[in-house]
């Protein structure tokens, strides 16, 4: 199909439920939006990406990015307290 990833699109977070082409699948106890707040789920990628393939694993680089950006985030969160 044209227009979709070839591999997935956060590879190192995987964060499949805030993706475009993840899913959330909930148990019998959800009925409605209430009972979303704590509840538990289960998430995947409708493409397949969550399924461990090495071209999904994060690159050396790809993790370099993530790391200076969270330690980014946690000296802002310092200078806030």
């Amino acid at each position: 199909m044209k227009g979709l990833p070839t591999r997935c699109i956060d590879p190192v977070m995987k964060c499949c439920q805030d993706c475009t082409w993840g899913y959330c699948e909930y148990g019998d106890d959800v009925e409605c939006s209430a009972d979303l707040a704590g509840c538990c789920f289960e998430s995947g990628c409708t493409l397949g990406f969550d399924k461990g393939r090495p071209e999904d694993e994060p690159t050396d680089e790809e993790l370099q990015e993530f790391e200076k950006e969270f330690e980014a985030i946690e000296r802002r969160m310092k200078k806030c307290q």
